[in-house]
């Protein structure tokens, strides 16, 4: 099936962009055709990574392919490998334009999603209503949702609007206000758990009516309830996990709305480095309205209490009660009915176990309970690598399970039956940031490497355990799909990523490069975007993308493209306009050992720079087409704290930075705590980390953005500017009304434009 691109298409948008950020010097229409095609650049590649959905059988999925124009769905039975239609395309057409009374859109299958809700039944939403299909005659019907079924249940609603989960909103305790967040369905059907005006709420799927579980509720002391990440009802329905959140004395960031016909004063809570918390109070919480259950886990002010599951009999909820400096946990096991509680496991460590990023907010729990219910595995990095070690539920160590000079990144599933474990892991040295999928007996023993080939490999097991879908990719190498049994054997290669498209638009590959850290020793990737024309006998400027917070990684691991690849996207479209555009991820970050990562305990701000400008100076002596005399960098939240350190301790190396939606002050926030210790005791490590006391010290072009509702940081950015204007230092300033830590919309896109520009007029291709 061919496909040609739409050139004079492109060239439009390319003139349109350029007339919109002015003319340049450097780029041309065509330069600015394929920045704009890039910056979509899941339009330009066919077949894409591949995601299953698994059928009811479990012993097949489907997925579908091609453009909408010409979509089709295909069905693969695991067992062989074999792809088939999973619709009579004509068929299907010719039902369709009968019920809607005219020819839908395309020329395959008009819509891209479907449910089976019989065994031979297909439900599916098209042109804003809702039909199904039955598959032994074709015929297709509208799906009946009566709006009421008689005056008198008018109010109880649609049946639709009962088991679809509704939106609420929650305070979220991180500095940003409350977040609007989905009711979560219990195991059996009957219930959606949500707050609603500070207390705890149930909504019955079999009428609609909701029912308060909790009425003590204020603004002071609220409940909250865990929906998003994991789910709070026990397998049984009957409880829920939930907590009371204590917030007096909680300092309070006041801002403005100021688009409103009435200027609105909001206050978020906001909990500053060494000051008050929020006190978090666990309860369970029972359905039939009997009191709430203190859980007695003990004092929790200044401690982090994260829920971590229920046990299979619903008798027992499991829970990690961190220390604020997280450095010790305790792993608990609370009684449902009673409340009591035992300790089950005890870890330390001298710098920090884990970050309120990954466990608090991030869910990226170091638990996982088996099956059964007679014990769990616990991720820890006790001998230098995160590892997995499996107990039973008296705290017993029963097997250490992986070993080794490699991280394990997650548990994907537990096959007790079968006793195995499958986990994902950076488990190849050669390439110490691909992740593969491997697999260790419950007892322990030697793991098994299921997938081949490198780049970060993304899996999905069949409900059956039998079989499982590899995606992966490299940052050069378009994503290939295949379809492999769960012992790693190779059943077949469903897809390969078709460049064609962005060939005939101009490709030239990202690269990947090794580097040392400042200290000589420590090996640093990079991953280097270029122009599609790229020409090594030329010069380019250089664009750099950090991030440098210690809790994520930033560098291009893979080939992203399409909805939510954000800076990656971004990143290769603006080395179209004539950068070299690079991302690494220096020491203090996760991912590694333990040792590369503790490199930030104690040490904010004396070694990233050294690591990212030292590496892009190695790579300016290795590749003469790197032009050393014209480098920016730009960043968002730490990344914009990290790119003023950049003008700040390497100015004769950056010359430009934006720094957009910036945290600049160590004090500000308590996400510090964990890498710098308390303010009161270590003041000196907390003025070395204010990027603010550097202002007297920053050099070349600097771009400030952020939005006047990004209470966090809002405050940090006003003290930097105010800082720079007394030391005499001219730098360019952007505020967004109605925007918080992070632009969406057309803000977004003005702001992509307002860097796009700055850029270009400082470091012109």
């Amino acid at each position: 099936m061919s496909r040609t691109p739409c050139w004079t298409g492109l060239l439009g948008l390319g003139l349109i962009a350029a007339s919109a950020l002015g003319a340049q010097a450097g780029p041309d229409s065509t330069h600015w055709a394929r920045f704009r095609a890039y910056r979509e650049l899941g339009g330009l590649i066919d077949d894409m990574r591949l995601v299953p959905q698994w059928l009811p059988d479990g012993a097949s999925f489907w997925y579908t392919q091609g453009s909408p124009q010409d979509r089709e769905i295909l069905r693969v039975d695991v067992a062989t490998g074999q792809a088939s239609p999973m619709f009579d395309g004509p068929r299907l057409r010719a039902a369709l334009t009968a019920a809607l009374r005219g020819e839908p859109a395309g020329r395959g299958v008009p819509f891209a999603r479907f449910a089976m809700v019989g065994p031979d039944l297909v439900q599916f939403e098209l042109e804003g209503r809702r039909w199904r299909l039955d598959l032994t005659t074709y015929r297709v019907t509208p799906a009946v949702e009566p709006e009421a079924y008689s005056d008198a249940l008018r109010l109880l609603g649609s049946e639709r609007s009962r088991v679809t989960p509704h939106p609420f909103w929650q305070e979220s305790f991180f500095g940003i206000g409350e977040l609007q967040l989905m009711e979560r369905l219990s195991p059996d059907g009957r219930w959606f758990a949500s707050t609603r005006d500070y207390n705890l709420a149930v909504r019955a799927t079999v009428d609609g009516r909701t029912t308060m579980l909790t009425t003590d509720g204020t603004a002071d002391t609220r409940w909250i309830v865990e929906t998003e990440q994991s789910s709070p009802w026990a397998p049984n329905g009957q409880r829920l996990f939930a907590s009371k959140v204590d917030t007096r004395g909680v300092t309070r960031i006041p801002t403005v709305q100021w688009l409103k016909p009435q200027e609105e004063l909001q206050e978020v809570f906001s909990a500053r480095a060494g000051a008050l918390q929020p006190r978090f109070a666990p309860h369970v919480v029972d359905i039939s309205g009997r009191a709430p259950v203190a859980l007695a886990v003990g004092e929790t002010r200044d401690t982090y209490v994260v829920f971590l599951g229920w046990t299979p009999d619903s008798r027992t909820i499991m829970l990690a009660k961190y220390n604020r400096l997280m450095n010790r946990v305790d792993v608990l096991a609370a009684d449902a009915t009673t409340g009591e509680t035992r300790v089950i496991l005890t870890e330390t460590s001298r710098t920090f176990l884990t970050n309120q990023h990954e466990v608090v907010s991030g869910a990226d729990l170091p638990f996982t309970m088996l099956p059964d219910g007679t014990g769990f595995l616990w991720r820890s990095e006790r001998d230098g690598w995160d590892h997995l070690y499996r107990y039973d539920m008296s705290g017993t160590l029963v097997a250490r399970l992986t070993l080794g000079a490699f991280p394990v990144i997650e548990v994907v599933r537990i096959d007790q039956r079968a006793g195995w474990v499958y986990y994902r892991a950076n488990g190849d040295p050669a390439r110490p940031y691909d992740t593969h999928l491997y697999r260790v007996a419950l007892t322990g023993g030697r793991s098994q490497q299921l997938t081949q080939g490198a780049g970060v490999h993304r899996v999905t097991l069949s409900p059956s355990g039998t079989h499982f879908v590899d995606s992966y990719s490299t940052p050069a190498e378009l994503p290939r799909t295949e379809l492999r049994r769960v012992d790693g054997t190779l059943v077949r290669e469903l897809r390969r990523g078709d460049l064609g498209r962005l060939q005939a638009l101009g490709y030239t590959p990202s690269r990947e490069y090794v580097v040392k850290a400042a200290d000589g020793v420590t090996d640093l990737w990079v991953t280097m975007h270029l122009p599609a024309d790229f020409d090594s006998t030329r010069k380019y400027p250089v664009v750099e993308y950090i991030y440098g917070g210690p809790q994520t990684l930033a560098r291009s691991l893979e080939f992203e493209a399409g909805a939510g690849t954000g800076q990656s996207a971004y990143n290769r479209a603006l080395a179209q306009l004539g950068f070299v555009v690079v991302t690494l991820d220096a020491r203090g970050t996760p991912g590694r050992s333990k040792a590369f990562h503790d490199a930030v305990f104690h040490n904010w701000g004396n070694y990233e720079i050294a690591d990212h400008a030292g590496a892009i100076r190695q790579l300016g002596a290795r590749l003469p087409f790197l032009d050393l005399s014209r480098v920016g960098i730009w960043g968002r939240s730490w990344g914009a704290h990290f790119a003023v350190r950049g003008l700040a301790q390497a100015g004769d190396l950056y010359r430009v930075a934006s720094a957009e939606f910036p945290g600049f002050d160590p004090g500000g926030g308590d996400l510090y705590e964990v890498y710098l210790g308390m303010p009161a005791d270590y003041p000196e490590l907390y003025d070395a980390a204010n990027v603010i006391r550097l202002a007297p010290k920053v050099r070349g072009k600097l771009l400030l953005v952020s939005g006047l509702n990004d209470t966090g940081t809002m405050r940090e950015l006003a003290k930097m500017s105010d800082a720079l204007v007394q030391v005499g230092f001219q730098h360019e300033l952007m505020v967004y009304a109605n925007t918080a830590h992070s632009p969406f919309g057309r803000v977004a896109t003005y702001n992509e434009d307002l860097r796009t520009q700055f850029l270009l007029r400082h470091l012109t291709p």
